[in-house]
């Protein structure tokens, strides 16, 4: 279910970046779009890295699993 949020988070960014390349916002609705891309992104990263961690976590067990052998 994780992943699931994340992709549609990573699908709201690029929509968001999508409508801010074009140019064709006002002003407002510009600041408004890229501080909601701004917290996107900083959830995602979070994302990442705590699954990041996860794999780090599970490499390093495993591997003194094997020492442990």
């Amino acid at each position: 279910m994780a992943d699931n949020k994340f992709e549609k988070s990573l699908g709201e960014l690029e929509k968001i970046v999508e409508t801010l390349e074009k140019g064709e916002t006002i002003l407002d609705e510009s600041i408004e779009l890229f501080e909601k891309g701004m917290k996107i992104s900083k959830a995602c990263r979070e994302n990442l890295d705590n699954v990041k961690q996860k794999i780090i976590t599970l490499t390093e067990a495993e591997s003194e699993q094997r020492d442990e052998d």
